[in-house]
């Protein structure tokens, strides 16, 4: 028998099943730091009103319909002047797809994603999650209950086969045999620079489930998505690091790091945000890049593929081509922006450029470098619209 199929092969990575909700709930109650978390969704609501309110749910779509959707719904509201979603009428809301998009907030780029689909009235995503950011046993409970799988980082070198393995088989599984949608970002990590590339080992791990060939990939029904934010998230902690890597050559991150970056990108104004769905690759395509070349050559071409979208529909804003003009010396996009939107981008790079500890200099020129990527990869693409 396929591992796949065997009693507790995904346990280790999957969601918590329908079963699992009220022991995870219970759990849950007991931490102090989620009863905060639950003042800041249900501030209207008693204690034993947020328990009770807890303990009626017995399955995870519950659990995300009454408790998560309220969530990310007061985080719209409190940190964003809008989110936007195009693209979905493309879309078969009774298909599985495999969600690919850019990366540049830990925890609501998924959640952003899952909302817009939940309003829309579609089904929710599964959606990975780096073990590095299970900093607690408390947030381990609260991601799996809300549809996350694990996917397994600095694991040693013969362990990384197998950890692989399970995963491309995860996602295959739930896309082709339980009909349901998967979201995982085009490479590990966030951007930190706003240079969205897809990395080809993540697309040579989608294969290792399957040994066949074009017809494997087309089966996953793979859709770029695209994330643009107008302010980018944790900008300012992005900014240092970039900073430190470039004076030291390396980055070390501090305890706690991953958690302020949570916090930060939860709390923090984002401005405008738009999700963007695109086309399903189509099988012409995917076929063609098996072939035109070696299996590692097709695995780069589908990279490509799925990057024109991404990129091709990545929404820029007033700050992103104002950065590139500001970092290039240029007015090739002034028409783009107007003498207000400078002035609001000098008083945000002072705002968040102030904290920072370093060569003013050169920190202003590495955030000016987050915000100009996205017209670099445009303009790299051939896709920038007039």
């Amino acid at each position: 028998m396929d591992k796949e199929f065997e009693a507790g092969y995904f346990d280790p990575i999957r969601p918590f099943y329908d079963n699992e909700v009220p022991d995870a709930i219970e759990r849950l109650l007991a931490q102090p730091s989620f009863h905060s978390a639950l003042r800041y969704v249900f501030p209207e609501l008693s204690g034993d009103d947020v328990k009770e309110r807890l303990r009626s749910l017995h399955s995870v779509d519950e659990f995300q319909a009454k408790i998560i959707s309220n969530a990310v719904a007061a985080i719209i509201r409190s940190s964003t002047t809008g989110v936007r979603v195009a693209g979905l009428e493309k879309l078969d809301p009774s298909k599985g797809y495999l969600f690919i998009s850019n990366h540049r907030d830990i925890v609501l780029d998924s959640a952003f994603l899952n909302y817009l689909l939940f309003v829309q009235e579609f089904p929710t995503t599964r959606i990975a999650i780096g073990s590095n950011l299970l900093l607690m046993p408390w947030i381990e409970d609260l991601v799996r209950l809300n549809k996350n799988f694990i996917v397994h980082r600095n694991v040693q070198a013969r362990q990384a086969y197998e950890y692989s393995l399970r995963l491309s088989r995860y996602i295959r599984h739930s896309i082709e045999k339980e009909n349901c949608s998967v979201w995982i970002a085009q490479k590990e990590g966030r951007s930190k620079e706003g240079y969205d590339q897809t990395q080809a080992g993540l697309v040579k791990m989608f294969g290792m489930s399957t040994e066949d060939g074009s017809e494997g990939y087309e089966k996953l029904n793979i859709v770029p998505v695209s994330i643009s934010y107008e302010l980018e998230p944790c900008a300012g902690m992005k900014t240092m690091e970039k900073y430190i890597k470039a004076q030291t050559g390396t980055y070390v991150k501090t305890e706690g790091e991953d958690l302020r970056s949570m916090q930060l990108g939860i709390a923090r104004p984002k401005g405008r945000v738009q999700f963007t769905f695109g086309e399903p690759l189509s099988n012409e395509k995917i076929q063609e890049a098996f072939s035109s070349g070696t299996r590692n050559e097709a695995m780069k071409t589908i990279a490509e593929l799925i990057d024109k979208q991404i990129i091709g529909n990545y929404r820029l804003f007033p700050y992103n081509y104002l950065a590139y003009d500001m970092l290039h010396h240029t007015s090739q996009f002034e028409t783009k922006y107007s003498d207000k939107d400078r002035a609001a981008f000098e008083s945000y790079l002072n705002e968040e450029l102030h904290p920072l500890k370093g060569e003013v200099a050169s920190l202003r020129k590495q955030m000016l470098t987050i915000y100009a990527n996205p017209v670099v990869r445009k303009l790299e693409l051939n896709v920038l619209e007039a």
